[in-house]
């Protein structure tokens, strides 16, 4: 083989690599993952299903079609899934996905589970619902899938779980906003943590727009029939400039009406359902009660919230 033709081999050899790295389905693309799917023997009776397909950056949406998209608004990395299956025809899916950080695994992980979710003792506040497991650790989001609700199912889906778990090393703590809700009647499974506006926007639809300059947020339900979003924003961390827009925006919006402004940094609106809020602002933070939630009420709330901000 002369020398241009070596150099055309080793050109097509080169793009053919690239376009398969390129595309979802090459599984070295994501082969720093590889180590946490547990191998055949490791699992019971419970075997690997073909080999293990890797999705990077934009490939997620040849994965999730009309899904991904929130998985990118909390900071999506690569995902890597592995099918296993029994002798019986019984299938189960794990997926591993490494997020941005330990925040984007946390938040994308609150919105993947609901208040009836089982807790179990294993990784980073595992949730059981129905035959759909998560579990966060680190900067990985872990979610099996079992098809079914049959007992050898989820029998599966708790036992490639704590498989999984164990190969998984990393830590990490939640963000640092969880804490700032206040206790005091919080629903844990309610809380849902964002870091976009298409995060916040799937919690509760205030505007298309990211009117609140979104940092990071977090939302809780109480048990008292109220919600409170705690919203840290960028930009100024002038107060009074940050509530005057606020309430200019909720004002001018037609989605909003009976806005009146109670007090110094105290504003109240109704959205087009007639659930009730109250809007303040302390520095760079926005602070929201709605539902059923007096004035008084939110008042306290409000102060709980700046008291566990200066913590």
């Amino acid at each position: 083989m002369n020398r241009d033709h070596r150099f055309l081999t080793v050109l097509l050899i080169f793009g053919i690599s690239i376009l398969l790295c390129s595309s979802g389905a090459y599984p070295s693309s994501t082969q720093d993952l590889q180590k946490y799917i547990p191998l055949t023997g490791e699992v019971g009776e419970w075997q690997r299903d073909d080999s293990p397909q890797g999705y990077r950056g934009d490939a997620l949406y040849e994965y999730i079609n009309g899904g991904a998209e929130i998985y990118h608004d909390y900071g999506f990395k690569q995902v890597i899934v592995q099918d296993f299956k029994n002798k019986r025809g019984k299938a189960i899916s794990l997926e591993i996905f490494e997020m941005e950080d330990v925040e984007s695994a946390f938040g994308m992980y609150t919105f993947k589970i609901s208040a009836e979710d089982r807790k179990l003792a294993l990784g980073s506040d595992a949730r059981l619902s129905d035959y759909y497991l998560n579990f966060w650790k680190g900067n990985l989001l872990v979610t099996i899938t079992g098809f079914n609700e049959n007992e050898e199912t989820i029998s599966g889906l708790q036992e490639l779980a704590r498989a999984v778990d164990a190969k998984i090393k990393r830590t990490g703590e939640r963000p640092r906003l969880v804490s700032v809700l206040p206790e005091e009647g919080l629903l844990p499974t309610s809380i849902k943590y964002f870091q976009g506006n298409l995060g916040l926007y799937n919690s509760y639809p205030f505007f298309t727009k990211d009117v609140f300059h979104l940092k990071e947020g977090i939302k809780g339900d109480y048990k008292g029939g109220y919600t409170v979003f705690i919203i840290h924003s960028h930009g100024t961390e002038d107060a009074q400039k940050k509530f005057d827009d606020v309430m200019r925006h909720f004002e001018q919006s037609p989605k909003y009406m009976d806005g009146k402004l109670l007090e110094e940094m105290l504003f109240q609106v109704e959205d087009s359902k007639g659930k009730r809020m109250f809007i303040s602002v302390y520095k760079s933070r926005i602070f929201v009660a709605m539902g059923a939630v007096h004035r008084s009420q939110a008042k306290e709330i409000f102060s709980s919230i700046e008291e566990n901000i200066g913590k």
